[in-house]
């Protein structure tokens, strides 16, 4: 059975491949730009909406929020479950986040963005989270703009902040990757600053009415997009399963997995459906999500940072 490494390894050689029997000279993809005009200079009214796992994109928005708020902005905010998409066109402004997902935006991340109504021009920017040091970030957030302007917004800017990496095989076994051990004191505040000053760059890309354009990198990293990783790492899980004696019904990973694969009711898991978010093993709370992966149990992110000892800094706006 390959494992995750095995499969980067391999499938880098048929990513290249690839890559190079394209037509020669389209190695990025169409340029993301606006197709309606700006319908506002003024940002009266704004959205800040993200898709997070383990916090670090949420806590990201609710500072973007703050700091729009302090300039007098009135500003809606929250996970995209709880937003009320029919008004989304009421917006001068829409920002989305979310997690670097297997190199892309989660499908979740596509199909909420899918669903949205016309946005008539509102502006509209992005940001993601990543562990790094290289992600795919800005594919990512590319991704984003991508659905922002099928639905007519208009892109203004995107924005990466790194964190530390919650993807549990970046420790199974008990080995600690060296960018993940590298990436142990992020978020910080310098991470803050720049999200503060992404705030700024945003309201004055729209007053001043500067759309952006926007085009994929062709990387590695973009090239096995193609080749399914889902697909290819969850051949690596050799077990995914509720332990039922140690789960407490919280309802945390039914409201954390974003195929409803998964139902601490009935004690099951859908491994067909599951995307492998590692959702559910990262945000249990009893550790009553159990994985394996090449024969060895996962650990989720919380646990993690318990075992090692790890604070998350917050910024000062988010501290009680």
């Amino acid at each position: 059975m390959d494992t995750r490494r095995g499969f980067l390894k391999k499938s880098a050689l048929a990513a290249m491949a690839l890559s190079l029997s394209a037509t020669p000279g389209c190695i990025c993809s169409p340029t993301i730009q606006a197709t309606v005009p700006l319908k506002s200079r003024r940002v009266n009214k704004a959205l800040v909406a993200w898709y997070s796992q383990t916090g670090n994109t949420e806590r990201n928005g609710r500072l973007l929020a703050i700091t729009m708020r302090a300039k007098g902005i009135e500003v809606d905010s929250g996970s995209l479950g709880e937003i009320d998409k029919s008004k989304a066109s009421q917006y001068d402004l829409i920002v989305i986040g979310s997690p670097v997902f297997y190199y892309d935006a989660p499908d979740y991340v596509k199909a909420w963005l899918k669903s949205l109504p016309e946005l008539k021009g509102t502006a509209a920017a992005a940001y993601v989270t990543f562990g790094g040091p290289e992600g795919n970030q800005h594919n990512a957030a590319c991704s984003i703009l991508e659905g922002l302007v099928e639905r007519q917004g208009v892109p203004v800017a995107q924005r990466a902040f790194m964190n530390l990496g919650s993807y549990p095989l970046s420790w199974a076994g008990g080995r600690v990757s060296e960018n993940t051990w590298a990436n142990r004191g992020l978020p910080n505040e310098e991470t803050y600053k720049s999200v503060r000053e992404y705030a700024a760059q945003v309201i004055s890309q729209v007053e001043k009415g500067q759309s952006g354009q926007f085009s994929k990198r062709l990387t590695l990293r973009e090239t096995l997009t193609w080749l399914g990783p889902i697909y290819w790492t969850k051949r690596s899980i050799d077990k995914h399963h509720i332990v039922q004696r140690k789960c407490i019904a919280c309802g945390t990973c039914e409201e954390k997995c974003p195929a409803g694969a998964i139902s601490p009711a009935k004690n099951s898991v859908d491994r067909e459906a599951c995307v492998l978010c590692f959702g559910c093993l990262n945000n249990c709370p009893a550790q009553a999500v159990y994985m394996e992966y090449d024969g060895e149990a996962l650990m989720g992110y919380k646990d993690f940072i318990k075992l090692k000892n790890l604070k998350i800094t917050l910024p000062v706006e988010l501290r009680a």
